[in-house]
C-alpha cells in the first residue's frame, strides 16, 4: 500500500499551520467577540484563551516529537486510552471537521455579503464556490497547496499591517479598555467572559490538527518543537495585536460586530474594497489548510479501520481523493442545512470548539502517560485546569463530543469482532484443510 511521503519543510509547515490558524480566526474572531460581550468581556476572553492554550500548545509539541505520524490524534489516543481511544478520537476530530470546514466557508461568504450586499441564499452558493476551489486546489496536490499557502501568507502580512497601522489610533484606547478590565473598573459579566473565551478557543485550533500531518514533515525531531513554538508566537503577537485594536474601537463607537465585523476596519484604511478581497484569499487558504489536514484524518482512520478503507486509499497522484470528495458533499450539504435552519456561525464554531476540549482530554491523559518528570505534573495539571473551566458552560451540548466518542467505541468494538470472527473462520479452514 502507498504511504504519503515527507515533503513538508519547516518553511512549508509553518505556512500550512498560519494558514490553518489565523485564516478565518483573524478575521472572524474579533467581531465574534465583540458580538458575544462588551469591548471590557472581549479584552479579557483574549487574555485567558491566551493563556489556556500556553499549557496544551506545550503538551502538543511535546507529542508531536515523540510520535510524528499520520495518525495524529488518534495514535495519541491510542496512547492514552488503548486502541478504542484512536477509534473515538478518529471521530470526534471528524465530527469537528465535518461542521468547521462549512463554517470556514460560511465566514468567508459573510466578507462577501458585506461586499456585494448578497442575500442570505447569495451567501450561501458563494460558501459552497469556496468549497468547490477548497476541493479543486487539494486534488492539485501539496505543491499547489503550498504555493496558495505562501501567497495567502504574504496577503495577511499585507492585510494585517495595513489593518493595524492605519488603526493604531485604536490602540491606545484598547490598552485603556485592557487596563479597566483587568483593575476591575470596567463593567464585566463573567459568563460573557466565558462565552467570548470558549468562542476564541477556535483561534488555537490547529496545532493539534497539525498532528495528521507530522508524518510528512521532513527532519521532524528539529522540526516538530520549531513548527508548534513559531507558529505560537506569531500568531498569538497578531491575535493580541488585532484583539487590542478592535477592543479600542468599539469602545470609541465603530460597530464591528460579527463574522464579518473586521471589515469595519476598511472604512479607516486605504484600499477599501479591495482589503475585503484580500480577506476572502486568506480565507480561502485557510479552507485549504483545513480541507488538507481533514482529509489526511480521513486517510489515517480508512487505514486503521475507524473509517470504510475506501478513505485509505491514495491515487496515482499520491493524494486521499476519496477523503476530499467524501468531505466536499458533506460541506456543501451542511453549508445548505445552515441556510434553510438558520445556523449561525458562531453556533457552528462552539459546537466545533466543545469537541476539541474533549480531544484535549485525550491528548493530556497521552503526554500524562508518556512524559517523565516534574514537567508530567505541571503541564499536565495546568492543561486539565484550563479544560475544565472551557467546558463548564457547554451544558447540555456535551451531548454531541459524548455521542462520537461512544460512537467511536461502537466501531471499534464491531471491527474487532468482525477481524476475530475473521480470524476464527481461517483457522477452522485451516483446520479442515489439514484433516483432508
Amino acid at each position: 500500500m502507498k504511504t504519503l511521503e515527507k515533503t513538508i519543510t519547516l518553511k512549508r509547515g509553518l505556512g500550512l499551520a498560519i494558514c490553518m490558524l489565523v485564516g478565518t480566526g483573524i478575521l472572524a474572531l474579533p467581531g465574534l467577540a465583540l458580538d458575544a460581550g462588551s469591548a471590557h468581556e472581549a479584552v479579557l476572553g483574549w487574555f485567558l484563551i491566551i493563556l489556556i492554550a500556553v499549557p496544551l500548545i506545550h503538551i502538543c509539541a511535546r507529542l508531536g516529537l515523540k510520535f510524528p505520524s499520520t495518525a495524529g490524534l488518534a495514535g495519541y489516543a491510542e496512547e492514552a486510552a488503548g486502541p478504542w481511544g484512536g477509534y473515538a478520537v478518529s471521530y470526534l476530530v471528524g465530527g469537528s471537521f465535518f461542521f468547521g470546514l462549512p463554517a470556514v466557508a460560511l465566514i468567508g461568504s459573510e466578507y462577501m455579503r458585506q461586499l456585494f450586499n448578497l442575500s442570505e441564499l447569495g451567501a450561501a452558493l458563494f460558501a459552497v464556490l469556496l468549497v468547490t476551489l477548497m476541493l479543486i486546489s487539494n486534488l492539485a496536490g501539496m505543491r499547489a497547496i503550498s504555493m496558495i499557502n505562501y501567497a495567502a501568507l504574504a496577503v495577511l502580512f499585507l492585510l494585517t499591517g495595513l489593518l493595524i497601522v492605519f488603526n493604531l489610533d485604536f490602540f491606545g484606547s484598547g490598552l485603556e479598555v485592557a487596563g479597566e478590565a483587568i483593575s476591575g473598573s470596567g463593567n464585566v459579566d463573567l459568563d460573557n467572559v466565558w462565552r467570548v473565551a470558549a468562542l476564541l478557543f477556535w483561534a488555537f485550533l490547529g496545532w493539534e490538527n497539525l498532528s495528521f500531518s507530522l508524518g510528512e514533515i521532513k527532519e521532524p525531531e528539529k522540526n516538530v518543537p520549531l513548527l508548534y513554538w513559531l507558529s505560537f508566537a506569531l500568531v498569538t503577537s497578531i491575535y493580541i495585536l488585532l484583539a487590542l485594536i478592535t477592543t479600542g474601537a468599539s469602545a470609541t463607537g465603530v460597530p464591528l460586530q460579527g463574522a464579518a465585523g473586521l471589515s469595519g476596519l476598511v472604512l479607516f484604511t486605504p484600499g477599501g474594497s479591495l482589503l475585503i478581497w484580500l480577506m476572502i484569499i486568506v480565507i480561502a487558504a485557510n479552507a485549504c489548510s483545513w480541507n488538507f489536514t481533514a482529509s489526511r484524518l480521513l486517510y489515517a482512520g480508512g487505514r486503521t479501520g475507524a473509517f470504510p478503507d475506501v478513505f485509505g486509499k491514495l491515487s496515482k497522484r499520491n493524494t486521499p481523493v476519496s477523503s476530499l470528495v467524501g468531505l466536499y458533499i458533506l460541506s456543501i450539504f451542511l453549508i445548505l442545512g445552515s441556510y434553510l435552519f438558520k445556523i449561525s456561525v458562531s453556533a457552528m464554531i462552539l459546537l466545533v470548539n466543545q469537541n476539541f476540549v474533549f480531544l484535549y482530554a485525550f491528548i493530556i491523559l497521552a503526554y500524562w502517560k508518556t512524559e517523565n518528570g516534574w514537567q508530567k505534573w505541571v503541564f499536565s495539571v495546568l492543561a486539565l485546569l484550563s479544560l475544565s473551566f472551557l467546558v463548564s458552560g457547554f451544558t447540555w451540548k456535551i451531548v454531541y463530543p459524548v455521542f462520537l466518542i461512544g460512537f467511536g467505541y461502537y466501531r471499534f468494538i464491531g471491527r474487532k469482532s468482525s477481524d476475530k470472527s475473521i480470524a476464527s473462520r481461517k483457522k477452522e479452514l485451516e483446520v479442515r484443510d489439514g484433516a483432508q
